[in-house]
C-alpha cells in the first residue's frame, strides 16, 4: 500500500494501569490496522456476498471488533459495493 495516509490506533491511555489493562485486554487473535486495512476489501466482498468471512479471517473479526476506525472503513466499503447506507458494525 502506497498511501501516505496511515491508519494509526487510538492514542493509549496515559496512566500505566490502563494501558497496562487495556494490552491485556486485547485479542492475541487481532490482526491489527496494516494488515486489515490490506485485507479489508477482501473481508467486505465475502461479506456482501452472504459468506463468513470471520471463519476465515479471525484475526481481522478481532480486530474489526476493537477498532472503530477500521470497523468504520468496513461499513462503508461495504456500503459503496452493496449500495446502501451503513447501518453499524458488520463483521460477521
Amino acid at each position: 500500500m502506497g498511501s501516505s495516509t496511515q491508519h494509526e490506533p487510538p492514542d493509549p491511555p496515559s496512566d500505566p494501569w490502563a494501558r497496562l489493562d487495556a494490552f491485556l485486554r486485547t485479542d492475541p487473535r487481532d490482526a491489527g490496522c496494516d494488515e486489515t486495512m490490506e485485507m479489508l476489501d477482501v473481508y467486505a466482498e465475502l461479506l456482501a456476498s452472504g459468506h463468513h468471512p470471520s471463519e476465515r479471517f479471525p484475526g481481522l473479526r478481532a480486530h474489526l471488533l476493537a477498532c472503530g476506525p477500521c470497523s468504520e472503513n468496513l461499513e462503508g466499503l461495504l456500503a459503496a459495493i452493496t449500495d446502501e447506507p451503513p447501518s453499524g458494525p458488520s463483521t460477521s
